[in-house]
């Protein structure tokens, strides 16, 4: 995220890029709630109530400076909610029937699309900061989630925390006891 923002805030975000920092974390609590929430909820109550909570804290600093929108505004603003809910419709969706590690590494794609909208309409090109940070973004999360993967696909004996994955001999039955007493894991046997 530094690499993006960029050491010295030099970007055009300015001091905005605090901003983008301290979000992050607040993102990230949301999709372990989110996830949390599709245990019992379906992503249509989810993404009501994530839009009823946005509003509710978003209200006040709209009100602070509000300006009567024009009929065109009002229309953008409808589709801008039309297509957003719809975004995160099928974001809660993934998260209920996938592994939020399995579905961030596709939500990074965010940085492309933002990227390519950015320059249709404004003809903002992204840096060099903020590819190497997407590049470095995306590699990690996709190397996190295969990781992740290959462990869960393990058997549970062989999920040693202490050892490295894919090393060491995969004993069975009492092969794998005596490799535990000699360890000094033991065995409840």
């Amino acid at each position: 995220m530094l690499v993006v923002v960029s050491p010295g805030l030099t970007g055009s975000g300015g001091p905005y890029g605090f901003v983008m920092l301290a979000a992050s974390p607040l993102f990230a609590a949301s999709f372990l709630i989110t996830k949390s929430l599709t245990r019992r909820d379906s992503p249509q109550v989810i993404v009501v109530w994530q839009a009823i909570t946005v509003m509710l804290f978003s209200m006040p600093l709209a009100l602070y400076a509000w300006t009567w929108p024009t009929p065109v505004q009002w229309a953008l603003f409808l589709l801008s909610g039309v297509i957003g809910s719809a975004g995160h419709f099928c974001l809660t969706r993934a998260m209920s029937l996938a592994d939020l590690s399995a579905t961030q590494p596709v939500k990074f794609l965010e940085l492309l699309w933002a990227s390519v909208v950015g320059f249709a309409i404004w003809g903002d090109v992204p840096g060099p900061a903020t590819l190497l940070g997407g590049a470095i973004i995306f590699a990690s999360t996709s190397w996190i989630a295969r990781r992740e993967a290959r462990l869960r696909r393990r058997p549970p004996h062989d999920r040693d925390p202490h050892r490295p994955a894919g090393r060491g001999i995969r004993l069975g039955g009492a092969g794998r006891d005596r490799a535990d007493a000699a360890a000094g894991r033991g065995s409840a046997r």
